[in-house]
């Protein structure tokens, strides 16, 4: 990136800063000029946007991290100094796949479109012709992909209080381009006003392709005025509207906004509220809609001039989604509030003097129980900020009083490091992943800015492997007489001038690994899958795992150990492992003795183990060892979901990762009972160990490699797991068999069966909390658990059964 901003937008480096007594103090890691931006007008039209997806398309789709946030605002006097915040989050290997499209809603009457995809951006155009009758305005190309003008009934305002239609209009757009745009899905709004009375509202929406496992759930926007209304916008949901109206009303005491007969609506629902501190109202909220199975997605802050003689109001938009966690369980959230402080306004004419803003703050306030993380967050916030514990109000908000904002002229601050820094211990050192931040510029020309954070905590981090460092530069004598594969494509790996290429799959080469995926699923549980909680489905285990992308190592030093373990290979081929039966175009690539067998993990470990290769001595540390220590593989697809899982903070969430390698099977040492069977394979010459629980109870096979050269990672495959029996082929829709044994089980007439997962789970927590009985619907029955008797009543026909936890927890 450093080398790519000064030659797209012919920047230049320039001197940050250090804290040497000869320079300014520095507000950042590095600062660059940027002759790039441009503006027209004065309806607030730049290229902002054209240039913010610019950025995106390279740090994503060149470098493969993943965006975050888009968030900004606009400051000085009539709002003409534009900011814009880009927070990309750690690298997935789908980011070198996915694109992204912003839509940009302007109430000057324009709609921009922005992205690299040339087909979302066609289909995007058309559905705003057809919805909106926007037409397309030429002459735009410096500032957007499309420009669509847009007749003048599509934007809306009325009144002295800055009400408008711009909520309305998002949660449409959202809702029909998670629909219009199959894998699309909403990553960040911004939204902001612009113009000499701040009449020009304007609201950035960016999509990605990712497959997001809420697919085309709706969308619900929550917006908080200060002006003195809240508005709902959205599908009612399951009754959302009332249950939402209900809670406001009573809690906060809210009510009905006055209806003017005749007046056109420009929301779902419209309250009257007094307001509240905002960071409290919406932590509230999320607790409120998580409680009830939804989640927030993101949320976005900001000021907007009214005509009520009140200079600026604040405004708080909130987007939630439903079907991403079970009804009554709330995830911890952390809300924090990072308020720069006022200024002298003759320190701030003076372009080189830096000033410590008086009245700093830091706030926050927790969803949930985050006991866990408070402390050490309060001891990093004192510690390394030096913040000074002021006490916490009615609401629970903490209040912290630091002194480490540094402004410097009309607008440079430095908000941003500081916002990192949390965000880099929130994240890396604790372990929460980063929701959405937000800036609100307050104040005369916005110069008070207050940046607001959330994090989620998603569970624990997710294990990363230990793979070995490779060399770098390659002894050329090495590979005298061997031949690297002939699909292979990377010149430089082939010319031995480059150790190792990740490439992008072919579509070939990615319905040939879903062949190999279908031919090897089968839907039997065993004790090593972990229930998955779904919305629309109670099914413990999917029908399929379908492929998203899938990524191919070109690696010539991992590839020359597996070419020198395969000179020892004696012959001897007597077990095909199951993964021959399909995709014919790569397993006619094998040599005698090998198999493509599968390994489930997660996505960023897929990468690195392309990389390095598997390590033997940390073999089974996040799985154990059945069979003996070894590089553990399978077979069936099935199996090896049992250990996959998605790179949790939020980062493509629900795409899991599965390795498919190369593998030297040859003669194997066959067991079917658990134990050392590693050593027993050595002493006999045997190439390897098959843990055929198949034969023994019905399960799987599973291969364990005690030499590290003799499995070739080749592919990373990226998939999701389909629940809805109607998405799969009919052959696939068959029941599962086998049991997990971590549900717990009824007496039946034929003996003991699972309780629904979902209910199951439920019953978990209820346990847990010391619920001595729960009451739960079941398909068309009602039934009451008693946990404390251990026994199910059926309150329809008053049968009573026997019921038994977990056999595993």
């Amino acid at each position: 990136m450093v080398c790519r901003l000064p030659k797209e937008w012919s920047c230049q480096k320039l001197d940050a800063g250090d804290l040497s007594d000869d320079t300014q103090l520095p507000f950042c890691d590095a600062l660059y000029s940027w002759p790039f931006f441009k503006a027209a007008g004065e309806e607030g039209l730049s290229n902002m946007g054209l240039a913010t997806m610019r950025l995106v398309d390279y740090m994503c789709n060149q470098l493969s991290w993943t965006l975050g946030v888009i968030n900004g605002g606009n400051v000085g006097s009539k709002g003409e100094v534009r900011e814009q915040q880009i927070v990309f989050k750690a690298p997935h290997p789908m980011n070198l796949v996915s694109t992204h499209v912003m839509v940009e809603l302007r109430s000057a009457g324009y709609v921009e479109l922005c992205g690299s995809d040339a087909g979302a951006l066609t289909t995007l155009r058309e559905h705003f012709e057809s919805q909106y009758g926007a037409e397309v305005e030429e002459g735009h190309d410096e500032f957007c992909d499309i420009c669509l003008k847009v007749g003048s009934g599509m934007f809306k305002e009325r009144g002295r209080s800055g009400e408008n239609n711009i909520g309305q209009l998002t949660s449409e757009v959202c809702d029909s381009a998670v629909t219009i745009l199959p894998g699309f899905s909403l990553v960040t709004i911004n939204g902001g006003n612009y113009g000499d009375d701040g009449s020009h509202r304007e609201q950035q929406m960016v999509f990605r392709w990712d497959n997001h496992p809420l697919r085309e759930a709706p969308h619900l926007l929550v917006e908080l005025r200060e002006a003195g209304y809240i508005e709902i916008c959205g599908q009612d949901v399951d009754g959302i509207h009332g249950k939402l109206t209900k809670f406001l009303k009573e809690k906060w005491r809210c009510k009905d906004s006055v209806k003017i007969p005749g007046q056109e609506p420009f929301c779902d629902v419209k309250l009257a509220w007094s307001s509240k501190d905002m960071m409290w109202a919406s932590a509230d909220l999320t607790s409120f809609f998580h409680g009830l199975g939804w989640q927030m997605q993101v949320c976005s802050q900001g000021t907007v001039v009214t005509k009520r003689g009140k200079s600026e109001s604040r405004e708080q938009q909130i987007l939630f989604r439903p079907g991403s966690s079970r009804e009554g369980a709330v995830e911890p959230h952390l809300f924090l509030e990072l308020y720069t402080g006022e200024g002298s306004e003759e320190l701030y004419a003076q372009p080189d003097v830096t000033q410590v803003p008086a009245n700093q703050q830091i706030r926050f306030c927790q969803v949930g129980d985050c006991s866990a993380a408070i402390e050490p967050l309060k001891k990093f916030l004192t510690n390394y900020l030096g913040g000074a514990i002021d006490g916490q109000d009615e609401n629970g908000i903490m209040r912290l009083v630091v002194d480490v904002f540094l402004s410097r002229g009309a607008h440079d601050n430095n908000l941003g490091c500081w916002t990192m820094r949390v965000c880099d211990f929130m994240v890396d050192r604790l372990g929460w992943s980063f929701v959405v931040c937000n800036v609100c510029n307050l104040g005369e020309a916005g110069r008070c800015r207050e940046q607001q954070l959330v994090f989620r905590y998603d569970g624990p981090l997710r294990h990363l492997p230990v793979v070995r460092n490779l060399n770098h530069v390659l002894d050329e004598a090495a590979f005298h007489g061997l031949s690297l594969p002939p699909y292979w494509l990377n010149e430089d790996v082939l010319a031995h001038r480059k150790n190792r290429s990740i490439e992008v799959c072919s579509q070939d080469e990615v319905a040939n690994l879903q062949e190999i995926f279908d031919e090897t699923f089968k839907r039997i549980l065993t004790r090593d899958r972990v229930y998955e909680y779904q919305a629309r489905s109670n099914e413990e285990m999917p029908y399929r795992l379908e492929v998203v992308h899938a990524f191919r190592s070109e690696n010539a030093e991992l590839y020359l150990k597996f070419a020198e373990r395969r000179e020892e290979y004696k012959g001897g081929w007597p077990l095909k492992a199951k993964s021959h039966g399909a995709g014919s175009m790569i397993n006619e690539r094998l040599l005698e003795g090998e198999s493509y067998l599968a390994h489930g993990t997660n996505p960023s470990s897929a990468m690195a183990i392309l990389k390095g290769g598997f390590k033997l001595d940390h073999a089974g540390s996040a799985t154990g060892t059945m069979f003996g220590n070894g590089v553990y593989m399978a077979e069936c697809v099935s199996k090896s979901d049992e250990y996959a899982r998605d790179d949790n903070g939020g980062t493509f969430p629900g795409l899991m990762a599965m390795l498919i390698c190369r593998s030297l099977v040859g003669d194997p040492y066959i067991v079917q009972d658990p134990g050392d069977a590693v050593t027993a394979a050595k002493a006999a010459g045997m190439d390897c160990v098959v843990g055929d629980r198949e034969s023994k109870v019905g399960t799987y096979r599973e291969f364990i490699f005690f030499d590290e050269r003799q499995v070739y990672p080749e592919y990373a495959v990226i998939y999701r797991r389909q629940y809805e029996a109607s998405k799969v082929p009919k052959l696939m829709r068959k029941t599962t068999s086998g049991t997990t044994g971590r549900n717990w089980q009824v007496q039946l007439d034929k003996g003991w069966r699972d309780i629904p997962p979902d209910v199951s789970s439920e019953l978990n927590r209820a346990e847990a909390d010391g619920v001595r009985q729960l009451e739960k619907e079941i398909g068309e029955y009602t039934y009451v658990f008693d946990l404390q008797k251990k026994l199910q009543l059926n309150k329809h026909s008053g049968t009573s059964r026997k019921i038994r936890p977990p056999m595993r927890r």
